[in-house]
């Protein structure tokens, strides 16, 4: 609880200082989709990564999740739990260190419940654009929220980054 309270607060103080500009989407080249695995995920996450693959894009998917143990997936490169940080929300461990030195040009979240576990580990990625659903209340974060169709979520993201120019 008292880790949750200061992870949230070391949110509030870095959203403020992340007025970066966003780069066009023809312009971009790496993008990071960060995954809440403790919701029920109607996006179709392979076709969404192939289909930014099949631009060109360089694609990584991350898992996040609060549970103890970790969920099988098969299309993560790294799954992160809420234990993997410190009491004051720093990475124990070298992968996810090195995670949060990589430069990523957008970074897409999947997450509707606006997890705070998510937005940490989002904002460490330091990107040009957030991209996530639009909720209630709003995600401070999220440069672009989208409220994609249920049916076709992954086309209806695709759709919305693509028209995102400078």
């Amino acid at each position: 609880m008292m880790q949750k309270l200061i992870i949230e607060w070391l949110f509030r103080l870095r959203i403020k200082k992340n007025n970066i500009p966003v780069e066009g989407f023809k312009k971009i080249k790496n993008i990071v989709i960060i995954i809440n695995l403790d919701e029920n995920t109607t996006c179709d996450l392979d076709a969404l990564i192939y289909s930014f693959q099949a631009l060109g894009k360089k694609v990584q998917s991350i898992g996040v999740t609060l549970a103890e143990q970790t969920p099988e997936q098969n299309t993560m490169k790294m799954i992160i739990k809420k234990d993997d940080f410190t009491f004051r929300g720093k990475p124990k461990t070298t992968e996810i260190q090195q995670f949060f030195n990589m430069k990523f040009d957008y970074v897409l979240l999947i997450d509707q419940s606006n997890n705070y576990l998510v937005n940490h580990v989002a904002i460490h990625c330091k990107a040009n654009c957030y991209i996530g659903y639009r909720s209630i209340p709003e995600n401070k974060l999220l440069t672009l929220q989208i409220a994609p169709l249920q049916e076709n979520e992954h086309e209806d993201f695709l759709r919305y980054i693509k028209l995102i120019e400078n």
